[in-house]
């Protein structure tokens, strides 16, 4: 798929470009977040048969933000898993648009509900304070993997709502050129004439 900001406006490109990046450099420190606490992990226990006190409940917030950044990744790029044969079956460009714009708003409609029902999660976790739900050892309040889902669902959804509008904006795709054929010319070879053989005559 090709690279959505290309298809914007140079002020929403700017912006879509600062979220990729944002999204990207979470990601990245994620990742190294986990691969240094699971080195200490394995440091602290085999080295010094002590524990690392909670990693699991750091991690797990870590985790929830690397996931639902990912997913908007997924989203903004095109790359979920998905099992469409539709895309084998349709050749003609104006009907495969037709298709992309349907699967575009289900993905649209399905994303703004999912940040409807967590940002209702959200508004729920903020009513019950100072009486938080949290974890047991660090007590980190279970608001911040929730926002993680909020805001997960609302980049999902504003990259399918992009990805909505390029596609009604481009209309169905051209078909690509033919390359031309160019023809030999017919090359007329002689024929091809029987070698005769020749008989003895019988001696006399």
């Amino acid at each position: 798929m090709s690279e959505l900001s290309q298809h914007l406006s140079p002020g929403w490109s700017r912006f879509v470009d600062r979220l990729v990046t944002i999204k990207s450099w979470l990601l990245a420190i994620g990742c190294i977040i986990m691969a240094g606490t699971f080195f200490l992990v394995v440091i602290f226990r085999y080295g010094f048969g002590s524990d690392l006190f909670a990693y699991e409940e750091w991690l797990l917030i870590i985790c929830f933000w690397m996931y639902f950044a990912g997913a908007a990744m997924g989203t903004y790029d095109g790359s979920h898993v998905n099992a469409d044969l539709l895309t084998y079956v349709i050749k003609d460009p104006r009907k495969a648009h037709v298709r992309a714009v349907v699967i575009g708003s289900i993905e649209f409609i399905i994303a703004m509900a999912l940040v409807y029902w967590s940002a209702l999660m959200i508004i729920d976790e903020i009513d019950s304070y100072p009486r938080w739900r949290a974890t047991i050892a660090l007590r980190i309040p279970f608001f911040v993997p929730r926002l993680a889902m909020l805001v997960g669902f609302a980049t999902m959804a504003f990259y399918s709502l992009l990805h909505l509008i390029v596609l009604v904006k481009t209309g169905p795709a051209k078909s690509a050129a033919q390359p031309s054929v160019p023809q030999q010319d017919d090359v007329s070879l002689p024929p091809v004439m029987p070698e005769t053989t020749k008989t003895k005559e019988p001696a006399l």
